[in-house]
């Protein structure tokens, strides 16, 4: 399991790596291509539980976000159209689907797609290929981190009727290795230190519990991935987990230490 974990993210990393690094629309697209994946995804869990959800709906309204995204435009006309839209296709369904199909539609909208659309926003700062390239390399080492401290030290479980196997041992060193890796990067780019000590602790916790978060939607829906595409990383939601509720924290975050 372990040896398929490192081939898939052989593969994975280079993917993400080239969408920044080409940036522009072919971001958008690559990104668009993921929310989609990720809408599937959630589809089929909420379908294993019965769960109305409108997912042809939830991807053209994210579409329609990361278009406005790649144009320059305002989000907030994007998202007033995406809940009018949802609201009429909620009212011509049976009134026992209306209310549950129009909040999980809107729901997974925002939390893929609105949440996803950071990336290119971020993509769009100064320096903001190195941007990217620091923040997934704090998520992804904060992972790393986490699992292989875990696996080694861990013995206090951390939430275990959420994610059994995470541990607070686990918890800790990914967010040293992230914190550090945020230090060291924010060094390079010639600003404070203090400045990466922020970033860095903030979006290694943050993303834990975006981690954390999708394991509470899996266990709900009572399965052990999201999906199947990455081998040993189960589905895009799995991969993307810690990242989906970290983007817009660090772009505010960013914004908030000067970094425009």
């Amino acid at each position: 399991m372990l040896g398929l974990r490192i081939l898939t993210a052989t593969f994975g990393i280079p993917v993400i790596i080239l969408l920044v690094y080409l940036g522009g629309w072919f971001l958008v697209a690559g990104v668009a291509i993921l929310a989609a994946i990720g809408v599937v995804e959630i589809h089929r869990m909420f379908h294993s539980r019965g769960i109305v959800f409108y997912p042809w709906l939830a991807i053209l309204w994210i579409w329609s976000l990361l278009t406005a995204v790649g144009l320059g435009k305002p989000l907030m006309s994007v998202l007033v159209l995406g809940v009018a839209v949802v609201a009429v296709v909620a009212l011509l369904s049976s009134p026992q689907e209306s209310l549950q199909g129009a909040v999980t539609t809107t729901w997974v909208a925002l939390y893929v797609g609105l949440f996803f659309a950071f990336l290119p926003l971020i993509r769009e700062m100064v320096h903001g290929q190195f941007l990217a390239y620091t923040f997934f390399a704090v998520i992804w080492t904060t992972d790393t981190m986490a699992f292989f401290v875990g696996r080694r030290f861990g013995k206090h479980k951390l939430m275990p009727r959420v994610s059994p196997g995470k541990t607070w041992e686990g918890t800790v060193g990914g967010t040293v290795g992230g914190t550090v890796v945020a230090i060291g990067a924010f060094y390079l780019m010639h600003t404070q230190v203090v400045d990466g000590l922020v970033f860095g602790l903030v979006i290694s916790v943050m993303g834990q519990i975006g981690d954390l978060l999708e394991s509470a939607i899996k266990r709900y829906s009572g399965v052990k991935d999201s999906g199947g595409l990455l081998p040993g990383h189960g589905g895009v939601l799995d991969r993307f987990d810690s990242s989906l509720l970290t983007l817009p924290i660090a772009y505010y975050l960013l914004r908030g230490l000067g970094i425009h």
